[in-house]
């Protein structure tokens, strides 16, 4: 009785650690597409507020007056 008490306990544990496994690659996995996720919508962010920059210099530059000009 107590070798089969002995390889249950050990069919037990080896379950808990398979699952705890398991369920941080899980984890692991959900906070690698969160980051992405993130990490695109900065980039997305940042092109667009150097887009809107550029597309500003370019109109303060065609509505400023140059000495030449006047």
């Amino acid at each position: 009785m107590k070798d089969t008490d002995w390889v249950l306990g050990d069919m037990v544990w080896a379950i808990v650690v398979a699952a705890v496994v398991l369920g941080l690659m899980v984890l692991n996995a959900y906070f690698q597409r969160v980051f992405r996720i993130e990490e695109e919508e900065e980039e997305q962010r940042i092109g667009l507020l150097g887009s809107d920059l550029f597309n500003r210099q370019r109109s303060a530059a065609s509505q400023s007056r140059r000495p030449d000009d006047i």
